[in-house]
């Protein structure tokens, strides 16, 4: 626990019309949101159609999605040594948010898989395993941007990516989910128990994003610190 004068409960002041003076608490898990340069993205665009179908990795993801392909390790190394400086960021920012001790550890990548996203497909509430995990947007046609200003519905709209971290309440004002409405180049990380959900979309595009997993080296660390 933290009191308020903490780094873990950081307080943003305000002022009213009135002249009152407030603050209040950043709430919720902490999820980075950055851009990747196009260079990486042209990269792993290539590296994905190498893929073939002895690669499919569905048996171990939740995605109601037919064409999910994991990287091989070589590909996979490549793309993480690019990102390290971001996950890095992720881990300063995670700790100063949570007013943890920033303690030097090791980050180790298990796995890295490509999506190819179609209409009608989507995936549900899930979780996943180790400690961080991300997703990045390859390529975000337009036409789902498009979708997206006509839809009427009550939740989150068509390719939606939705975060959620608690239990669903009313009246609206406890809220618990955030809807994003990625773009390419989009980069979100977060911890991988953050529970999280696509929408599906109808228009006749496919959306390409990459996800991983990071697991945190903890031999020799005190339990309590995590």
């Amino acid at each position: 626990m933290t009191d308020s004068n903490s780094t873990g409960s950081k307080q943003f002041q305000k002022e009213t019309p009135q002249n009152i003076k407030y603050g209040y608490f950043q709430w919720g898990p902490y999820v980075m949101i950055t851009k990747l340069k196009d260079s990486i993205i042209v990269r792993m665009l290539e590296e994905g159609k190498k893929l073939q179908e002895k690669h499919n990795y569905n048996h171990k993801l939740a995605g109601q999605i037919k064409e999910q392909y994991q990287f091989e390790e070589q590909q996979a190394m490549w793309f993480y040594n690019e990102i390290t400086p971001i996950i890095q960021a992720y881990r300063y920012g995670h700790c100063e948010y949570h007013g943890l001790e920033h303690k030097e550890v090791n980050i180790h990548p298990t796995d890295l898989w490509i999506n190819y996203m179609k209409p009608g497909e989507f995936n549900p509430y899930h979780v996943h395993g180790g400690d961080y995990s991300f997703v990045f947007y390859l390529d975000v046609p337009k036409e789902i941007g498009e979708e997206n200003k006509k839809f009427k519905g009550t939740h989150s709209g068509p390719g939606s990516l939705t975060l959620m971290y608690g239990q669903s309440a009313s009246p609206a004002w406890n809220t618990v989910e955030k809807v994003l409405h990625p773009r390419t180049g989009d980069f979100y990380m977060f911890p991988a128990l953050l529970y999280h959900q696509v929408s599906p979309f109808q228009s006749d595009v496919t959306r390409i994003s990459i996800s991983g997993n990071l697991n945190i080296d903890k031999t020799n660390m005190d339990k309590s610190y995590f």
